[in-house]
């Protein structure tokens, strides 16, 4: 499946997988988290809140920081800064005696370094994989999906044996273990070669004062401007902006919604479960569908889009009985946990493999700022109406808002991108072909 040129490619696959499951999926247990923070700490709730709220947002919010690693260095120090920094925010957290410390080292460092997992992982994917990028994808996120499904629970049983402490230090010997997948994720072809151009770029301008400002200049001109923001990916960060804004309202409130209805704290955290199986399916099935050149990335990201806003729609004719509520949170999960595998290829033939890394980053921002303002949106919304359905109601059009921007994506592209031709011309003619 991956070119000949690239011969470890599917062991990157394997090690982005147990990568994402490790370091990323501990964003899922922020909740379980949010408890147990109360419980020790016995401070402001809406304190509590926005460090529970900032970690769980900081796997987007970081993507800049990551691009701008990946960029310098490689991926491969991409994920293991972030296991190292995934160690000391998790390990000095145990040791905060005042909650507001927990900001630094849960939240903003602890955070930080699931950010970097997750963009090393997908950059390095998109540049292993020219042609099957929606199916590496998919198989390496699914680790994500991987997580949502053991993680949360595992976390519970570890607060309820060791104490919050004790689960701090070991949730932060688990995301360590992400530097080990680190060390396996060699830098792909298109990274070395792009190093030794730096390099002999670097060389040729410290000839003089005057082209060294030269080069500053040009640089500082070229990141004020991305050369790839035109119209088609502007509309796709619109697009992915509210699509997380829908889902960061779905992960938040539907939970709770389950036990408004009814439902125990038990069966909320299981229907939780049903999400997360359904998600590992979908993150699967759909990187697979993607790679089918009829259908592509950005064709199945409209159409789960607008499934899941008729699903959200019909939150309440749809969960009556128990039997519904589960067959409603697989069908969630099925329907919109893929979209996650969908935007690293959608990504990658909007701008090309030369702005992947800076492109991801943006999109991967993009998203942490839907996670951050939609769960003040839906309180707000919750506060001034009193109950769900108008809450649900703008969470379905946001889902739906991000199907039609990916529409409009598809209206005003003119051609594909240059998806790597400087990469092709430095191979011999027959490697050139098969890349």
């Amino acid at each position: 499946m991956s070119d000949r040129r690239e011969p470890w490619a599917w062991v990157v696959v394997v090690a982005s997988l147990c990568a994402l499951f490790l370091n990323t999926s501990l964003s899922y247990v922020a909740g379980v988290m949010h408890v147990a923070l109360l419980e020790t700490f016995q401070d402001d709730v809406t304190l509590t809140s926005w460090i529970g709220s900032l970690y769980s947002c900081m796997f987007a919010l970081s993507a800049p920081v990551a691009s701008f690693i990946i960029n310098r260095w490689n991926c491969r120090c991409c994920v293991i800064v972030s296991g190292v920094l995934g160690l000391v925010g998790f390990a000095s957290s145990s040791l905060a005696h005042d909650i507001r410390w927990l900001f630094l080292t849960y939240a903003l460092m602890a955070g930080l370094g699931q950010g970097l997992c997750l963009t090393g992982c997908l950059v390095l994917l998109g540049f292993y994989f020219k042609k099957q990028t929606s199916l590496a994808t998919g198989i390496g996120i699914a680790g994500c999906g991987l997580g949502n499904f053991l993680l949360p629970p595992l976390t519970q049983h570890l607060v309820d044996g060791y104490g919050l402490k004790g689960a701090f230090l070991l949730l932060g010997a688990l995301a360590f273990q992400s530097c080990v997948c680190g060390f396996l994720m060699r830098p792909s072809q298109h990274e070395r070669q792009s190093h030794e151009s730096k390099k002999a770029d670097g060389k040729t301008s410290q000839e003089n004062l005057a082209s060294r400002c030269q080069s500053c200049f040009n640089k500082i001109r070229s990141c004020s401007i991305p050369p790839f923001l035109d119209m088609s990916f502007s509309l796709y960060l619109l697009s992915v902006i509210v699509f997380t804004t829908g889902l960061s309202i779905q992960k938040l409130y539907l939970p709770d919604f389950f036990m408004k209805q009814g439902s125990t704290f038990q069966d909320a955290s299981s229907l939780v479960s049903f999400i997360g199986i359904g998600g590992i399916l979908s993150r699967i099935c759909l990187g697979f569908a993607a790679t089918d050149p009829s259908i592509g990335p950005l064709l199945l990201y409209i159409g789960v889009n607008g499934l899941t806003s008729v699903l959200v729609y019909f939150l309440y004719s749809l969960t009556r009985t128990p039997v519904l509520k589960i067959v409603f949170s697989f069908c969630y999960g099925l329907y919109n946990g893929g979209t996650w595998s969908l935007l690293n290829p959608i990504t990658y033939n909007t701008v090309g493999v030369q702005h992947l890394a800076s492109a991801m980053g943006l999109v991967m921002f993009t998203s942490g700022g839907g996670f951050l303002v939609g769960g003040p949106i839906a309180g707000m919304l919750l506060e001034a109406t009193g109950h769900y359905h108008t809450t649900f109601m703008f969470s379905g059009s946001c889902f739906l808002l991000a199907s039609i921007f990916g529409l409009l994506m598809i209206c005003v592209r003119s051609e594909p991108p240059d998806r790597g031709t400087p990469l092709a011309t430095t191979l011999p003619e027959s490697e050139a072909m098969e890349a």
